[in-house]
């Protein structure tokens, strides 16, 4: 079964531009690129602490997605930014500090939720919400083709916390069991032998699929991850098991209450 809504994101227009939330028009601040002759200069410019702050944690991401955390400097993003690194502790207390700004204002942000949760979302003709696990996925990939930046900066900071003592070990560690916490809670619409235990496997098995997809597209660029990714999709998520689950672009009234093929509901049998 072709998607529709799938085989638009396909299409170069898409490909190239940027991802619109379901709720919001606005982009984060924390992912805007700032060109180049607008970062030397910027220093020049009289701005209030909060966009300052928001400025400097965009510089840090490319420095970290260009060196490491490890190897990167508060004189390298002080330099990026147009401030001494006196002035840079004005607004960031220390490197570890700064790190944390990154992970949790840059990747993990409400923007990205907004357009992976939103658009995986329906509503059946009862009235009840549910979201499409393999639409969810796909949103994924679509999102973080748009950031490649971001991506690599995350794979390099998940690499380098793999040592105990890294300021990105406990964030690291923590961040799986919290995203299968919230996960769990929303009613996903599954075939019928996908109770909670099958489910989480799933979710893991779909969650590492990606990230290797994603260390391969970050290392070479022929490689096509949406492309990837649906062809992954036929494997993961067969027509002849999800059917109409796939999207919720394919529901039509006759299907009825979906709240029976619910992962949670299930569960219960």
């Amino acid at each position: 079964m072709k998607v529709a809504a799938w085989e638009a994101f396909r299409t170069s227009e898409n490909r190239n531009s940027p991802v619109q939330s379901t709720f919001s028009s606005q982009a984060s601040p924390a992912r805007k690129t700032l060109p180049a002759a607008e970062k030397i200069f910027s220093g020049k410019k009289r701005m209030n602490p909060d966009d300052r702050r928001a400025e400097i944690v965009r510089a840090a991401t490319d420095v970290i997605s260009e060196k490491g955390f490890q190897a990167m400097s508060m004189q390298n993003v002080a330099d990026r930014v147009g401030l001494t690194e006196s002035a840079l502790y004005h607004y960031i207390h220390t490197k570890s500090d700064l790190l944390d700004l990154v992970l949790r204002s840059s990747y993990d942000s409400p923007e990205a939720d907004e357009f992976i949760y939103g658009q995986s979302a329906g509503v059946d003709c009862d009235g009840h919400i549910v979201y499409y696990f393999p639409r969810f996925c796909v949103n994924n990939i679509v999102y973080n083709l748009h950031r490649p930046q971001l991506v690599k900066l995350f794979s390099l900071l998940n690499a380098e916390a793999l040592n105990i003592e890294h300021p990105a070990h406990e964030f690291f560690h923590e961040r799986s069991a919290k995203h299968w916490s919230y996960i769990s809670t929303l009613p996903w619409v599954t075939p019928d032998f996908y109770d909670t235990r099958r489910f989480k496997h799933l979710w893991m098995l779909c969650m590492s699929a990606m990230d290797g997809l994603q260390y391969r597209w970050l290392m070479d660029s022929n490689s096509d991850l949406l492309e990837e990714w649906l062809a992954f999709s036929e494997e993961l998520f067969p027509e002849s098991l999800w059917g109409e689950l796939l999207d919720p672009s394919l529901y039509h009234d006759e299907k009825g209450c979906l709240l029976p093929y619910t992962q949670a509901q299930q569960s219960h049998h």
